[in-house]
């Protein structure tokens, strides 16, 4: 449809008189003159329109039919009909016609494309989709349509905040009762043997009941299925019945920290740990779910804030650390689960990184020579696969624990990635697993975050925190003077924004420590040195700290000595004007304590080597 920009005055009879925002259906266009249209109006009047007068009309093909249709009624309620009103008729027609098809044709993609989205979101099969998709849109047709903004309110509401009655009043409600009827039945006779079909139809239900109402329905019952789930498992010997209990196990377990607490609490953690030990390193193919099952249960378990026991730290131990690090560097073991409840279906591999990455979350208060993930890979020459994986999740910022915590989760703790990390170049032995190469992607990734994250941000402190380890250890070269340059901006931080945040005066005090521990690093960038000492200036006129920090260094030549007592005196009358007398009394008893040092060291070396 088209639509009046201005008015006009027809000139001659064969053209139309319209006013501004007058709506017209397109009859035909001239093919010898594109200058003019030919086109009718709403109340049945046709004629040519100049083509620079108009502009297409914001409307949908429905509203064009309808227009069409009031037109055709118009034309038809009159008593004689001319010839050419009959071609217009014919015209009209033919342009509704169009106009179906199109409609028809979009709703077929439309029907299509929604299809593939519910498909890509669930498990569905294409008809199971499309059948989901038709009574999604008869009942928003129904209820939804009539109320105004429906779509927009429904759209907008938080599903987390549906209450509970009306919850209740679902499908799942109906179905919870049967699940808690098979509780009682498995808590009032334990010695009963449950058959395969129920426990797969316990699984569908916890797989795809309401979250709300199935947590609401395991903590009436004290979490009773939790522990007899437990028992059962430890009572089993077929895979066939030990598969859906795991399954149960992993879904229930993420429902509720309370529920992961109970499970660690029992004997679940050590009955998987021996069912992995036991289980060959080969990991064929009729026992891979058994692994992968194991692994993942395993894992959910213990990311849990509730500690392991003394003697479950035992049986957990470097056994287990050393069965998984051999599946990760065993390429045969890269199969993933065929199982389709799975929604992330990992391969075994990932798994056994991810309850790595758990058991160091576990173990990572004990001292590296205790700690049994850090004992187990100290004796190892190499380990590629597993240093591999882990730049590859520090790269792409990817914590895997927090899929298993869920709302547990605190983002002001460091993930469990960047822990790991810390762990292994806390000391030679694991930090000798990293090669040049990788060593260097590494470094590329940390400096990354050095620059894109702001101040404050807690994935900048763990990146400094885990620079300041590698310096330690390794002592590499690799764009040194890129991340001196970046630290010089770090430390002038408090001075540019003022009122540092508590994260900010971690990371200044960082980097202090950097720049005592490795001095080089005041040697690459021309001035950092000056930077340092007044960033400590601004520390005393805020009776933080002393400067005592940077003049009592291990600088080991004079000259050094020198040029800081000369950045003191150049200063001294910065603070004079905040009144600090006490304060530069101080700073100068701690010049005239590293001269005596100076001057004892001269005298035990002759020679003024120092």
């Amino acid at each position: 449809m088209l639509r009046a920009m201005y008015d006009f005055q027809a000139p001659y009879d064969s053209t139309l008189t319209f006013s501004e925002n007058d709506l017209f259906v397109v009859l035909k266009r001239n093919n010898k003159d594109h200058e003019w249209v030919h086109v009718i109006k709403l109340n049945g009047e046709n004629g040519y329109a100049p083509a620079n007068y108009l502009t297409v009309a914001n409307c949908t093909k429905t509203e064009e039919i309808k227009h069409i249709d009031d037109i055709l009624v118009r034309i038809a309620s009159r008593r004689n009909v001319s010839r050419d009103q009959a071609a217009v008729i014919e015209n009209l027609k033919e342009s509704r016609e169009k106009l179906e098809k199109e409609l028809e044709e979009l709703a077929a993609k439309q029907m299509y494309e929604l299809t593939s989205l519910v498909r890509q979101n669930t498990k569905c099969t294409f008809q199971q989709a499309q059948g989901a998709i038709l009574e999604t849109l008869k009942y928003f047709q129904e209820n939804v349509l009539p109320i105004p903004n429906g779509i927009e309110r429904i759209l907008n509401t938080d599903p987390d905040k549906i209450p509970m009655e009306v919850r209740h009043c679902g499908v799942d409600s109906q179905h919870l009762n049967r699940l808690v009827g098979l509780i009682m039945e498995f808590a009032s006779d334990q010695e009963t043997d449950v058959s395969e079909d129920t426990w797969n139809e316990m699984l569908n239900l916890i797989a795809h009941a309401d979250p709300a109402l199935l947590i609401s329905a395991l903590e009436r019952h004290d979490c009773a299925l939790i522990l007899q789930l437990v028992h059962r498992l430890q009572a089993e010997t077929s895979w066939r019945k030990r598969k859906p209990i795991l399954q149960i196990l992993f879904h229930a377990l993420q429902l509720l920290s309370t529920f992961s607490n109970v499970a660690i609490n029992s004997v679940l953690p050590s009955e998987l740990a021996r069912d992995l030990v036991q289980t060959t390193c080969t990991v064929q193919d009729t026992n891979k779910d058994r692994v992968y099952w194991s692994i993942r249960v395993l894992t959910v378990t213990l990311c849990c804030r509730e500690p392991l026991s003394f003697a479950q730290q035992n049986e957990l131990g470097e056994n287990l650390v050393e069965l998984l690090i051999n599946m990760l560097e065993n390429e045969s073991v890269s199969i993933a689960t065929t199982d389709e409840r799975d929604d992330q279906c990992l391969t075994i591999t990932t798994a056994a990184m991810h309850l790595i990455l758990a058991l160091y979350r576990q173990f990572h208060f004990l001292s590296s020579d205790s700690n049994p993930v850090l004992l187990c890979l100290a004796r190892r020459s190499m380990c590629d696969s597993l240093v591999e994986k882990i730049i590859l999740l520090y790269n792409r910022e990817d914590d895997p624990i927090k899929q298993y915590v869920g709302d547990e989760s605190d983002d002001n703790q460091t993930d469990a990635v960047s822990n790991l990390m810390l762990g292994l170049f806390s000391g030679e032995e694991t930090a000798k697993l990293f090669y040049t190469a990788d060593l260097d992607v590494l470094l590329d990734v940390i400096l990354r975050r050095l620059v894109d994250y702001g101040p404050g941000d807690k994935r900048r402190s763990d990146a400094l925190q885990l620079y300041y380890a590698i310096q330690r250890v390794k002592r590499p070269e690799y764009k040194k003077i890129d991340f001196a340059k970046c630290l010089k901006v770090i430390s002038e931080e408090s001075v540019r924004l003022g009122s540092p945040s508590k994260t900010m005066q971690q990371d200044h005090q960082k980097i202090l420590q950097i720049y005592h521990e490795f001095p080089d690093f005041l040697e690459t960038t021309d001035g950092i040195e000056g930077s340092i000492f007044l960033l400590h200036i601004d520390k005393i006129q805020q009776k933080n700290i002393s400067c005592s920090f940077v003049l009592s260094g291990p600088w080991r030549q004079r000259r050094r000595f020198q040029h800081f007592q000369g950045l003191f005196n150049s200063t001294k009358r910065r603070l004079c004007s905040y009144d600090e007398t006490h304060q530069i009394r101080l700073a100068q008893s701690r010049v005239r304590d590293v001269q005596l040092t100076e001057y004892n060291r001269n005298a035990a070396c002759p020679s003024g080597r120092i």
